[in-house]
């Protein structure tokens, strides 16, 4: 009877999961890593084969989310001076409704950057998302019909190159960071019910960087692992309290962090200052209140040849895929970081790679998606032009691949019923 309600509740836990499998309702998709449980794919297509539709889109860096039938991508129109948020019907390409959410000046900016940069992120009733509007972040919250809940600003915020950092979702919590140049840098919680802040940290040290938080366990606690400003902070989401830092890998940071639930590991890039990071969580010291006393964990290895500024890394299969900003292409051992191959192997990237079981693919900034086979070697299975150039990272939900490209919004779709 025990190992009867055992396997009833691992049914019931795994359930909820497996039934979003085909969402990707935030940066980098429901695991938060790149990764998709999507079987079959598209490998081929071109500007005209397996593309369902392409939709115009405004000004925005911002990768596209999905959930079921629905897809929303953030953009920016620079004449009127507005943020906006638009919903798409996923099997049509029409759009249902497009929201204006803030209106202000456009932020001072790198010329990459844009001031729709940040990726939205949707719990299944309301989509959250974040802008600098006025010197300070403003986080809102609207619902599926395009009505705005709440609207919140959280801190101030000041930096030469703008904003992008992507919102996290875990429960009925947002995770913001507001790292920047200006004196006012910090993390935040929010209750994504109300807007509520939760708690908010601030950070020592002010220099603009752009990693989206990244959730983990440290010592069996809830844990917001957080790359930039020179350190790397891992914070208690329950109550913001810090409980380790190191410094490094970079004085500023885009990448974002990613973790190994079996080793245990983070893995934290830095590509300005060339250093990869593979940090042991199981050897972080926790601070506690007879040690307050914050001590930086175990470097278990680190590389610096390589090593991308703005693509995070992907871990899938029991391999850490890297590539440069660059396009230099590396695989290590997780665990050891024994390098298992490496080769300059495409153009320029600032979009990150996506991968399910079979497939590994890698989008250039010129539109380029080359798709390649998911283990150790660079085994090249085809290779697809957009025409279009492309810096967000793809999408990817019940078969489909949603590319945003500088103009227009992709839905590419296999007519052969993904049987490749």
């Amino acid at each position: 009877m025990f190992r009867t309600a055992l396997t009833t509740l691992a049914i019931a836990l795994y359930l909820p999961c497996h039934l979003q499998a085909d969402n990707w309702p935030c940066w980098r998709g429901p695991t938060h890593d790149g990764i998709s449980s999507e079987e079959q794919l598209p490998i081929r297509w071109s500007q005209t084969e397996n593309v369902l539709w392409r939709v115009p889109v405004g000004v925005g860096h911002s990768s596209p989310i999905v959930w079921e039938d629905s897809i929303f991508v953030t953009s920016c129109n620079t004449a009127q001076l507005t943020r906006q948020l638009t919903r798409i019907d996923r099997n049509s390409g029409k759009v249902i409704w497009e929201r204006p959410i803030a209106v202000s000046p456009i932020e001072e900016m790198h010329l990459d950057n844009t001031a729709a940069s940040g990726t939205p992120v949707t719990d299944g009733s309301r989509v959250y998302v974040v802008f600098a509007v006025e010197n300070a972040l403003q986080v809102a919250a609207i619902d599926f019909a395009g009505e705005v809940a709440w609207t919140r600003t959280v801190g101030n915020f000041a930096a030469s190159h703008g904003f992008c950092t992507s919102l996290v979702l875990e429960a009925d919590s947002l995770y913001l960071s507001g790292l920047q140049d200006g004196p006012d840098a910090f993390v935040a919680r929010i209750n994504k019910d109300t807007g509520d802040v939760t708690w908010k940290v601030p950070r020592a040290k002010s220099v603009r960087s752009y990693s989206t938080p990244c959730l983990c366990q440290v010592h069996g606690t809830p844990a917001l692992l957080l790359s930039g400003a020179a350190q790397t902070i891992a914070y208690d989401r329950t109550t913001g309290k810090v409980l380790f830092e190191i410094d490094g890998p970079a004085s500023k940071t885009v990448s974002s962090v990613v973790v190994s639930t079996e080793l245990d590991m983070a893995y934290v890039c830095g590509g300005r200052d060339k250093q990869l990071f593979a940090i042991d969580l199981q050897n972080s010291n926790q601070s506690t209140t007879e040690t307050p006393e914050v001590a930086a964990p175990k470097v278990a290895w680190s590389a610096k040849k390589g090593i991308p500024y703005m693509t995070s890394p992907l871990l899938t299969k029991g391999k850490l895929h890297v590539l440069s900003d660059e396009g230099i292409y590396s695989c290590f051992d997780p665990k050891t970081g024994e390098l298992l191959s490496q080769q300059r192997a495409v153009g320029e990237v600032k979009a990150s790679m996506v991968a399910n079981q079979q497939h590994i693919y890698i989008t250039e900034t010129c539109g380029r998606t080359t798709v390649i086979s998911n283990d150790k070697d660079w085994k090249l299975v085809a290779q697809n032009d957009l025409g279009e150039s492309v810096v967000a990272s793809p999408a990817i939900s019940n078969g489909d691949i949603i590319v945003r490209g500088e103009q227009h919004l992709f839905l590419i779709r296999s007519k052969n019923e993904h049987t490749e």
